[in-house]
């Protein structure tokens, strides 16, 4: 074999390939497509139309339900806040009793009340009560009677003003009382205006009534319209000797930044379960003989409570990206139940199996891998000059390998630049 000149090894080649490797500190010997590269998702495409039918099934089902549920109804998309409400009721009429008449000033008590209003319908007077022993009848209590007290008619008699009228005996009451039960009030009116703002997410203001296109209801309505509205509807004649505790719920739902007209929705039900609703009234004074009396009132009537809340509602960016991605999130569930279908609920097995193939790549078995760490490690170990020195053998010579490769041999320079025989090679 001719002799062949080997490539000088030199320090040159060295600092060659250390002037290729990158450096941290150096941007410009970076490999930028590799920094900047990305992971994707490799995509089966599964041709089955049953499973197709009921993936894309679930996927529409999601879609809606994001829609109508999440974004229509709901609004998850946006900032809610709970409303600060007003309402003033206002009452205008008469009624009559006998050759009597009263206006709103005698029907009314108070004249003012922003929460609603009460309208008389029966009045007892009972005049000059004095501070004697009788029966109360606002608690009486049955005989046997303890001390200071004396039973009286199978009830027991303290000390009270007397005679005693109150909510066992009203009706009936004692022959001094004055009873009077109002007639006409279904024709008299009630003007309830009412407004509501949400000033934690707006400085919005919303009126009753002010949309030109929506009448207020409660605009001038007529008390016997009033209990006509009611759950269940109730009849001025049922109320008039015991009184009635009705409520009114102005329930709004104002879209902020939408539109400028907001109008609630009403409500009225009857509370008392038809107990009534009454109210006392007292007045002090002496009489001509320098005792004290009062006069006492017993009015029974139409309490009306007016209720104003509401929630507003205005669109937020931040929500809005919230739901969307929610929404994308969801979808991943009907590739997992289509999954599980295909994979372990379908009913033709070769079927199945296929798509289990098609769907999962198996790997080798690499389980006992860390069992023969040690045994690479002490193979590497053994490959290492300095364990031949531990050894106690000496080499020296040509046969020495200096890790220049397979023609690395210890000797003179000439021989190295000359090359080996061909005796060397073989």
């Amino acid at each position: 074999m001719a002799d062949t000149e080997l490539r000088p090894v030199t320090e040159l080649d060295e600092k060659e390939k250390e002037e290729k490797e990158p450096k941290f500190w150096d941007p410009t010997t970076w490999n930028w497509k590799k920094k900047f590269a990305y992971n994707t998702n490799k995509v089966v495409r599964i041709k089955d139309q049953r499973l197709g039918g009921m993936y894309w099934f679930m996927v529409t089902s999601i879609i809606l339900y994001s829609i109508i549920f999440v974004f229509c109804m709901e609004g998850r998309h946006t900032e809610q806040a709970t409303g600060v409400g007003t309402a003033i009721t206002k009452f205008r009429g008469k009624g009559f009793a006998g050759d009597k008449v009263f206006d709103g000033t005698d029907l009314r008590f108070p004249v003012i009340e922003p929460a609603g209003a009460f309208i008389m319908t029966r009045r007892i007077h009972q005049k000059d009560q004095k501070l004697e022993t009788c029966v109360d009848w606002d608690s009486p209590k049955k005989c046997p009677c303890k001390e200071n007290s004396t039973c009286t008619d199978g009830y027991c008699a303290r000390k009270n003003w007397c005679p005693s009228i109150g909510d066992f005996n009203f009706q009936d009451p004692p022959p001094s009382a004055v009873v009077e039960t109002i007639e006409g009030l279904e024709d008299s009116f009630l003007d309830i205006a009412s407004a509501i703002g949400f000033p934690s997410i707006g400085n919005d203001f919303f009126v009753t009534g002010s949309d030109p296109a929506i009448k207020n209801p409660f605009a001038s309505i007529q008390l016997g319209d009033l209990l006509a509205m009611a759950r269940p509807p109730v009849k001025m004649e049922e109320v008039q000797q015991r009184g009635a505790l009705i409520s009114v719920n102005l329930m709004w739902q104002c879209d902020m930044g939408v539109s400028e007209y907001c109008e609630p929705t009403t409500v009225v039900k009857r509370l008392d379960s038809g107990h009534g609703f009454v109210q006392k009234r007292a007045r002090h004074r002496r009489n001509s003989n320098g005792e004290e009396v009062r006069d006492a009132v017993y009015l029974f009537g139409v309490r009306v409570l007016v209720d104003c809340s509401g929630v507003g509602r205005k669109t937020s960016l931040p929500l809005v990206v919230v739901q969307i991605g929610s929404c994308i999130s969801l979808l991943r569930v009907a590739m997992m139940l289509a999954d599980f279908i295909m994979l372990k609920l379908y009913p033709n097995e070769d079927r199945r199996d296929a798509y289990l193939n098609c769907k999962i790549t198996m790997t080798d078995d690499y389980s006992d891998l860390q069992d023969r760490l040690n045994l690479i490690k002490q193979e590497n170990e053994g490959n290492k000059p300095t364990q031949n020195m531990a050894s106690g053998i000496a080499r020296s010579g040509n046969h020495v390998a200096l890790g220049l490769g397979g023609g690395g041999r210890a000797g003179l320079a000439s021989s190295l630049l000359r090359g080996r025989s061909p005796r060397e090679v073989a």
